[in-house]
This record gives structure tokens, sequence and C-alpha cells, in this order.
């Protein structure tokens, strides 16, 4: 058994703060915004409709000169049919709880730390024992992931609860776009303290594709919305929308948990029968990290060229250069 004084004993102060303070300050927190929310006088509301609400989305986006063309367009992509349903009924919920978007924002926020603080703790056993200890940290990401995926679709609710209120503001509006930013880079430079990405049996580390893929990510948002301040509102979205680098989260976070699973599993069973697992089990904890950021890479890549040329073609026609 482990000896929880004793190893309380061992830390250092800084270990304490971490590995206890944090996460729960953290949960604290979430807990206040939950109970401040149920506590709030609830008011009887009639919303707008899921096609009203995917309308007023597509007016805020620059599409009011052919709405009708884009919202059946819409209606029939996965953003229409899984996407916004999602975000809207997530609001009506959130609304009867007593949340407001800033307070989803907060609680957006909060996830991320938690999923900064999971990967940290979960990285301590990525170089240990494949067939004994290592499991145990690695079905983390099992969680983490899902935590990843529900973080990126509450990302759009608490914009979809002011909708829905008729309380959309520019100072809300920022907030978000602020906490996104920080969430943005919560989920990436987790990475970076652990040792996911260092292949000393090769003398490589590919850290520096994090720090790359952060700055692709904050060159990507930043040309977007420059180009709404110089009047150009119609959006565009391509392939690293938000969502889509919360999909790649899960996914190889997910790789990483399951492969775990297995091994923790089998183990319990009969532990001589992990051997079976060992090529497939140890080129997933090898590559698996790596191949996520390579695959970010070269999204954020050909996501920026892209939106770099529709922003110049579209700014130049506001301009009246052909």
């Amino acid at each position: 058994m482990i000896d929880i004084a004793s190893m309380l004993e061992n830390m250092s102060l800084g270990d304490f703060l971490f590995i206890i303070v944090f996460p729960l300050v953290l949960l604290l927190l979430l807990l206040i915004i939950f109970i401040s929310g149920l506590l709030k006088k609830k008011i009887k509301r009639d919303f707008m409709s899921l096609d009203e609400f995917i309308m007023d989305w597509l007016r805020d986006h620059g599409q009011a000169h052919k709405l009708d063309d884009q919202f059946a367009k819409m209606r029939k992509d996965p953003a229409g049919r899984i996407y916004m349903p999602i975000t809207y009924h997530g609001a009506k919920f959130a609304i009867k709880c007593g949340l407001t978007p800033n307070k989803v924002s907060y609680i957006n926020l909060i996830l991320s730390f938690l999923i900064f603080y999971g990967v940290i703790m979960a990285s301590r056993g990525h170089t240990l024992d494949l067939f004994t200890q290592q499991p145990y940290y690695g079905v983390w990401f099992i969680p983490l992931a899902f935590l990843a995926l529900f973080t990126g679709i509450i990302d759009g609710i608490d914009g979809a609860i002011a909708r829905l209120t008729e309380t959309k503001s520019r100072a809300g509006a920022w907030l978000d776009n602020v906490i996104d930013r920080i969430s943005d880079i919560l989920l990436l430079v987790c990475l970076v303290p652990t040792s996911f990405l260092v292949f000393p049996e090769y003398g490589l580390d590919f850290t520096w594709i994090i720090w790359t893929n952060i700055f692709l990510i904050f060159l990507y948002e930043y040309m977007r919305s420059r180009h709404e301040g110089l009047g150009l509102h119609e959006a565009k979205p391509f392939v690293g929308e938000r969502i889509t680098r919360f999909f790649i989260i899960f996914t190889f976070f997910l790789i990483y948990g399951i492969s775990s699973f297995f091994i923790l599993i089998t183990n319990w069973i009969d532990p001589s029968a992990t051997k079976i697992w060992a090529h497939s089990h140890g080129g997933t904890i090898k590559w698996n990290m790596l191949i996520f950021q390579i695959n970010l890479l070269l999204i954020m890549v050909f996501s920026s060229i892209k939106l770099a040329q529709y922003s110049l073609k579209n700014l130049k026609k506001l301009d009246g250069i052909k």
C-alpha cells in the first residue's frame, strides 16, 4: 500500500502545490460556478427555434446577403446537422442551470487547465515499464480525451447562450476570444515539459513542433480577426478551425489511453500475456504524440495559407483592386 504520509513528506513545496493544491483549486472554482448558477433565480423564456438560431449565427458571420443559400448549405453539412444542434440544446440546458455566457467561458478555461494538469501527470509514466507502470499513467488519457472533446463542444455554448438570451456584447466576445487563445496554448504547451516528443535513442527532440503549432494557431486566428476588423465580415471556415483541433487532440489522446488500457487489463488477467502487445503498444507510445503534432502542423499550414489567400483576395475587392 502507498504510504500517503511518507509521500507527502518527501514532496517538495512545488510538487505539493502543483500535484495537490492546483487541481483542488480548479475543482473548487468549478463547484462555485455551478452552485452560483443553481442559486440564481430562473426566468422562464421562449427561445428562438434551431433554424432561427442558425440564421442568426449566419447573419453575425457576414452571410446576410445570401442567407437562404447559406442556410440550406449549412443544414446539409456536419456543422449544421451536428455542431449547431449540440450548441443550441447545450445552451438551453446551461441557461436552465443558471449559467451565463461568461460563466461558460470560465468553465472552458478551468477545464483547459485541468487537461494541462492531467497531461503533465500522465507523462510521468511515459518512460516507465511498458507492461506494468506505464499503463497506470497512460489510461489517464481516456478521460482527458473526452474532457478535451467536451471543452471543444462547450466552446460554442457561451456564444449560443448570448444569442438565445439576446445578451450578445462586445465585451463578452472579447473575453471569449482571449480565453480561447489561453486554452489553445494550454492544450499544446502541456506537452512541452514531458518526454512525449523526445527520442533519446535517436538523439531527437521534436518539442519545436509544439511551438510551431502554437505560432500557426495564433497566426491563423490573428489573420481572421484582422480581416474582420478591416471590414471583411464574411467568415469562411477552413479545416484548421478550433473544433477540428479539439477532435485531433481527442483522437490521439484516446489512442494513447486505449492502448494503455488494454495493457493494464491484460496484465491484470495474465501478466505473461502482455508480450503480445509489445510491438503495437511500444509503437503507439513512442510515435503517437509525434504523429499528433505532425498532423496538426500540416493542417494549420494548409489552413493558414488558404485563409491568407481568401483574406487578401476579398480585401482587395473591398479596396476596389482587381
